[in-house]
């Protein structure tokens, strides 16, 4: 049974630590739409995420139970603020979400960064002059680069026929599950948010 269990955590080790592709995608041409894909096991399977409408309708949702509940929505938003401003306040606890943001940071791997799109103004002058102002950004990123094997590619194209806005823009990164875990661990676990913790515990209990 133990080695059962030790057979299991390895492999769990194992799959955590493969790398894991998010690419975000947002076209606009008659509207906004965009999409988060998630890669895993070396593209072997294929996540894909659309923010939308059902997060929409689970705000409503939790709205409208507020208000059924009795309790005034702008007494709930104070006694939040409240708390959150008693949680900010804990001794090293802002300092460790700050080291927690650039540890996040520094473990995303960027890889490609595309960005594709048609602009112009009803005044073809002012196109031209934006054309003028995005010129130095085209030529910088022709030589920029993400790190290795990334990729960065933008063109602009104008439109001096009268407004109009359209294109479409990919990014994409790359990280580690394992990392990201070891990170978060490293957070939760920290003297400060056991600080913010009992913090919490108490105003929830006064």
């Amino acid at each position: 049974m133990l080695q059962i269990i030790v057979a299991v955590l390895v492999m769990l080790v194992l799959l955590l630590a493969i790398p894991v592709n998010l690419v975000f995608a947002l076209k606009k041409d008659h509207g906004w739409r965009g999409r988060i894909i998630v890669f895993w096991l070396f593209g072997l399977t294929r996540t894909r995420i659309r923010p939308g409408r059902r997060q929409r309708k689970t705000r409503l949702k939790r709205l409208r139970s507020l208000i059924r509940s009795g309790v005034s929505v702008g007494k709930k938003l104070v006694i939040r603020r409240r708390m959150l401003i008693s949680i900010l306040r804990t001794e090293g606890f802002m300092r460790k979400v700050i080291t927690l943001l650039r540890d996040l940071l520094r473990s995303l791997g960027p890889r490609r960064f595309r960005l594709r799109c048609v602009m112009g103004f009803k005044d073809p002058a002012d196109t031209g002059r934006l054309m003028g102002l995005l010129a130095p950004l085209r030529v910088f990123a022709r030589s920029m680069t993400l790190g290795r094997d990334s990729k960065v590619a933008i063109q602009v194209t104008p439109d001096f026929s009268g407004p109009r806005f359209e294109g479409y823009c990919c990014a994409s990164v790359q990280f580690v599950p394992l990392k990201l875990i070891g990170i978060f661990l490293g957070f939760l676990f920290s003297p400060p948010v056991f600080r913010a913790v009992k913090v919490l515990f108490q105003r929830a209990n006064a």
